[in-house]
């Protein structure tokens, strides 16, 4: 069963930036986008969908008072805010809304939401796995949001802060964290090996023994760049790569 859903928020930028992400989920199916609560509400009873993605300050008609309108439905959409303010999360859950997402959206804050919206609608196959199975990462290019195959990621790290990958075709920023990053780099062939470094193992080309019994990792599309290992993940990353 496909999950049919509509973006409603200001920013059409933003409505894009969810869709992207949003690919990543097969069962999601994106109807619509709307800058205009009053234009997703005459959307919403006439046309059948099962959620919807709802900022809350929106000029004219609010998300709240939108989302008050959809309560009264007979049959009516899950509603999952999303908005830059964490202060609206109890006049948020007064309606009928069963997820709330502070901005920016990441890919994980979407799947864990996504994994309670499929709990909650009758004949969504259930798939514990599910958090395994986001495909792609969403970059930053050019100013673009861009979906990026997992594959094509040779490494990625933390620098002044801010989260990059590095491809072959160059380095881009990610709206995560590293730690939601890892969320979702969490099997083969990725592997943290520091605090601050996944690396792809399938770009691997040496690991250089340095001072005091450290290693660094010296990555194939990567140059004048070595990579830490952190002594904890030492053992875990030689077992990977055949080390004794």
């Amino acid at each position: 069963m496909k999950i049919r859903t509509i973006i409603v928020d200001d920013e059409l930028p933003i409505c894009d930036e969810i869709e992207y992400l949003l690919q990543s989920h097969a069962d999601i199916e994106v109807l619509e986008k709307f800058d205009q609560s009053q234009a997703a509400l005459d959307y919403i009873t006439k046309n059948k969908c099962e959620l919807v993605f709802l900022d809350i300050e929106m000029p004219g008609m609010s998300g709240l008072e939108l989302a008050e309108c959809i309560g009264t439905m007979e049959v009516k959409p899950l509603i999952v805010f999303v908005t830059a303010y964490e202060e609206y999360a109890v006049p948020a859950f007064a309606t009928p809304a069963v997820g709330y997402i502070t901005k920016p959206v990441t890919q994980i804050k979407l799947t864990k939401v996504l994994c309670k919206v499929r709990d909650l609608l009758p004949g969504v196959r259930k798939d514990p796995q599910d958090t395994q199975k986001i495909s792609r990462v969403t970059v930053v290019k050019d100013g673009r949001l861009c979906p990026l195959a997992k594959r094509e990621i040779i490494m990625a790290h933390v620098k002044d802060k801010d989260v990059f990958v590095r491809t072959e075709a160059g380095e881009f920023e990610v709206q995560m964290n590293l730690q939601e990053l890892a969320d979702i780099l969490c099997d083969a062939p990725f592997l943290r090996v520091h605090r601050q470094y996944i690396i792809n193992l399938d770009f691997v080309e040496e690991l250089i023994p340095w001072f005091h019994g450290s290693y660094m990792v010296h990555m194939r599309g990567i140059k004048g760049e070595d990579i830490p290992v952190g002594r904890t993940h030492l053992q875990e990353l030689k077992k990977l790569l055949g080390f004794r």
